[in-house]
């Protein structure tokens, strides 16, 4: 079956830092990974707050995040 969907033109293309910061956050996420860990978000219990988790492979949180550290992570940022 192939994709029906609408194409929404004029919006540009993304500018090299967003595209550059989106690859350091893409190898973050693989290394995390393969590290046997993830980085959850949830919303709670408000959609103006966010929680954020560092969890096992099995999604067992292994400790809390600051929605700022979990950027820090994010950018490449050693864990601790």
């Amino acid at each position: 079956m192939m994709w029906s969907g609408k194409l929404i033109s004029g919006a540009g293309e993304p500018e090299d830092d967003a595209l550059v910061a989106s690859a350091v956050a893409a190898a973050v996420a693989c290394e995390l990974y393969d590290a046997g860990r993830q980085v959850r978000f949830a919303v709670v219990p408000t959609p103006e707050r966010v929680a954020v988790t560092m969890c096992d492979a099995e999604g067992a949180v292994l400790s809390l995040l600051t929605p700022a550290r979990a950027l820090e992570i994010a950018c490449g940022e050693l864990l601790l």
